[in-house]
């Protein structure tokens, strides 16, 4: 864990963020939603993970693992 902060910056929700995320429908669920408000917040480029699909309606592209890694290569 101490690798990756080195790496990548720790994301926070304010408070107007968690309730939108909780009354926005476009996500199934919640901490998707809150994770996709975290990602625009922060500037970042990627939300990586392995459930793209959860993430048809991200406004911050997300890409799997593996196509990160080859992305920063």
């Amino acid at each position: 864990m101490r690798d990756i902060c080195t790496i990548f910056s720790v994301a926070c929700a304010s408070q107007a963020d968690i309730i939108d995320a909780i009354e926005k429908d476009s996500f199934e669920d919640f901490e998707d939603c809150l994770q996709d408000k975290c990602a625009k917040e922060a500037g970042a480029d990627y939300i990586i993970t392995v459930n793209e699909k959860d993430f048809v309606n991200s406004e911050i592209e997300a890409i799997n693992p593996c196509e990160f890694l080859k992305k920063i290569k």
